[in-house]
């Protein structure tokens, strides 16, 4: 059921209302009614791989969040005067790229498995210098946002409402770079989802101490151009989609093979960063301070790296499927249930789940519907617009 780019035609964003991601959406022809069937079969599998990534993107999302918070606790880190709290930035960032051979894993089952697998890559050099400049680009931003959120996520109190404004960076560079169009559903799914994540993300069990105004002031900036980094990453992604990556490439070896690549690079940018700034020494007093015991302290790092690897193949199938806004609308959406449940984990006896949390819970869940219902009327709109003419 693999989506491939040669198949589904790229149909450029026309017309006065936002066909957005349907450029990625298999396009009816109308040679003839007897083709309705295979392009119903293609939209239906469209569909399908979108529930998907978006599902990864959340089971990364809450899982990431639970274990970065029990990796704070255990390690002493929610003590405002233990001096660990602001160290481990490098260790936190290379983690989060550390898992890329189990993306290559699966890249290199899938392009063995698949049965209709004829992929053409041109081998000319200048193909090879835009995939390497593409996949080089990437993952120094990868490597960017993942030291500087860090940094913002130990340094300051204010980090998450820092946080929020990375939908604004993404809607304004996808306007920029990708031509994106928007509409009213699309504008009201960003209003939701950025309302969701905003009056939860308080809700974690680590929160930064009110230290000294530098730290707080340096953490703040970390944060701000974090969220740079990453809006522009996703830009950079779909620009890569759409201009770069072989058009007979298989969509899932494109998405695992980018997500490889970059998360290569930025794990190796890290794990110098690590070595350099002499952090690499506070490792084994984490190792052998972690209150839950040794073992645990392996099993929680290697499991949020994994979770933050399934996330971010969620994230790049959703940019390769349908558009970088949807696949930052869907992290947002993801916020609320991941903080409410790092409460019933954490703060479960000092806190409750009132009407705040439920009512965050459902402005996610809305702000998904409606750039659904969005994608749902664009595709609509095409196949109206494919009708029309073959009766012509």
């Amino acid at each position: 059921m693999g989506f491939h780019t040669e198949s589904p035609d790229r149909i450029t964003q026309e017309g006065e209302e936002a066909d957005v991601g349907v450029q990625n959406q298999p396009r009816a022809t109308s040679n003839s009614t007897a083709l309705d069937w295979p392009q119903t079969i293609k939209t239906r599998n469209w569909w399908i791989w979108i529930f998907v990534c978006s599902g990864l993107v959340v089971t990364g999302r809450v899982l990431s969040t639970l274990l970065l918070n029990f990796y704070f606790v255990q390690t002493g880190r929610d003590v405002c005067d233990d001096p660990k709290q602001f160290k481990g930035t490098w260790l936190q960032s290379m983690v989060q790229n550390a898992a890329f051979p189990v993306t290559a894993f699966f890249a290199f089952l899938w392009r063995s498995l698949s049965s209709n697998h004829r992929e053409t890559i041109s081998s000319s050099y200048t193909s090879f210098a835009k995939l390497f400049l593409l996949y080089v680009s990437l993952g120094v931003l990868f490597a960017a946002y993942s030291q500087l959120y860090a940094i913002g996520r130990t340094h300051c109190i204010f980090f998450f409402w820092i946080f929020t404004t990375q939908l604004i960076f993404t809607s304004l560079f996808t306007k920029i770079i990708n031509k994106h169009k928007f509409n009213r559903w699309i504008v009201l799914s960003i209003i939701l989802s950025g309302v969701a994540t905003g009056i939860t993300s308080s809700e974690d069990a680590y929160m930064p101490c009110e230290g000294e105004g530098y730290k707080m002031s340096y953490g703040a900036w970390c944060g701000f151009f974090g969220t740079v980094a990453f809006s522009l990453s996703l830009c950079i992604m779909q620009l890569g989609f759409e201009k770069v990556i072989p058009k007979t490439q298989s969509k899932v070896s494109a998405v695992m093979l980018m997500q490889t690549y970059a998360s290569m690079i930025a794990a190796l940018i890290c794990l110098g960063g690590l070595f350099i700034s002499g952090e690499f020494r506070e490792i084994k007093e984490d190792f052998e301070t972690f209150k839950e015991g040794k073992p645990l302290y392996v099993l929680t790092l290697t499991g949020l790296s994994l979770a933050w690897q399934v996330m971010s193949i969620g994230l790049v199938g959703l940019v390769c499927l349908v558009s970088t806004l949807f696949s930052n609308v869907v992290s947002f959406c993801a916020s609320p249930l991941a903080n409410i449940l790092v409460v019933v984990a954490f703060r479960f006896m000092d806190d409750d789940i009132g009407w705040f949390k439920g009512g965050a819970l459902l402005a996610g869940i809305l702000g998904f519907a409606s750039y659904a219902y969005s994608l749902y009327k664009s595709v609509k709109k095409r196949a109206s617009q494919s009708e029309t003419l073959m009766t012509v």
